[in-house]
């Protein structure tokens, strides 16, 4: 039997503390031989996008794929589709198709917060975030769960929209929140920094950091988006990523900081050796480091798994028939 689990199902089946713990799974599983990752791929559509992450997460029996694009022709409806199809490993069926919007946004959270809880300092408790849409507010969740944030500064274009999130998280989590007024005052004097926007160019420079500072940057997903200058990659004395293959491929952050002459992949660390301990998160208490995020398979085939497995012990869900 397959069942359908819709964005209103996921919300309701995976808790971000919860998902965090299943990201740091995914990468011991990871480290210990327990997972594939196949990098993203891309359709060269010709007003559009698709792309596809696969991957096999033995730990959690399942095995499967995400899949999302958008067509940007001018009448055609401008919504991105996010899909995650789920198979056991045992029985090859196809147990689930997950709606991957919402699930995307918690575990894309979860998985910053798993970097976090590595990378930054015990004792951080400052938070600048640089963007505020939709999916800032899982990030927020997320760098709550892992230290004891008092304070908060967020900073987007839109006025209005910096306000209103800033209420919002506010009223959510208990924090002192401040909507400021430019990405630069985002960044001074905060101990973890998160960009998390649809910025093609630099929203931070790197002269912004300070000793000790870690940075998540998580909205930079491909070869033509940057969120981070040159300056931010090569000040960083240690980057971690998900996926080295696929860091290579689709990080333009990362890829274009090699071609500036600011950074080499020698100084790049993937997430599963650091949950290991086979390499550190803080080098010191004075480094600046950075989480690069691209997103890999696994992380949203474990999250689909557990919120199936939830949906089946309690009745939820729609019976496809298939």
């Amino acid at each position: 039997m397959t069942i359908y689990l819709s964005n209103e199902d996921v919300r309701t089946l995976l808790p971000m503390d919860e998902c965090i713990d299943l990201m740091e799974q995914v990468f011991r599983d990871e480290a210990e031989g327990k997972a594939v990752n196949l990098p993203r791929q891309h359709l060269p559509l010709p007003k559009g996008f698709h792309r596809t992450v696969q991957g096999i997460a033995e730990g959690f029996g399942v095995y499967g794929m995400k899949t999302y694009g958008s067509d940007r022709r001018p009448n055609a409806p401008n919504r991105t589709r996010y899909l995650v199809l789920l198979y056991s490993l045992e029985t090859g069926a196809l147990d689930a198709i997950v709606d991957a919007r919402d699930l995307g946004q918690i575990r894309t959270g979860a998985v910053s917060g798993l970097a976090t809880k590595y990378m930054a300092r015990e004792d951080a408790t400052t938070l600048g975030i640089i963007g505020t849409g939709w999916e800032a507010r899982a990030q927020v969740a997320a760098m709550n769960a892992v230290r004891n944030i008092s304070h908060v500064k967020a900073y987007s274009r839109s006025a209005d929209n910096r306000e209103s999130f800033s209420a919002e998280m506010r009223e959510k989590h208990g924090l002192d929140v401040d909507p400021v007024d430019s990405a630069e005052e985002a960044c001074r004097d905060v101990d973890i920094l998160v960009t998390i926007t649809g910025a093609n160019e630099p929203v931070m420079s790197g002269e912004w950091l300070d000793p000790g500072m870690h940075v998540n940057g998580i909205g930079a997903t491909g070869t033509n988006r940057r969120e981070l200058d040159a300056e931010a990659v090569r000040r960083s004395d240690l980057i971690v990523v998900e996926l080295l293959e696929q860091s290579r491929n689709d990080s333009g952050e990362l890829l274009f900081a090699e071609q500036e002459g600011a950074f080499d992949w020698s100084n790049v660390t993937e997430l599963a050796d650091i949950v290991v301990g086979k390499a550190p998160g803080r080098p010191s208490a004075e480094a600046i480091t950075q989480f690069n995020a691209l997103g890999v398979g696994t992380e949203d085939l474990a999250a689909a798994s557990v919120v199936y497995r939830k949906a089946i012990e309690r009745g939820m869900g729609v019976e496809l028939g298939m």
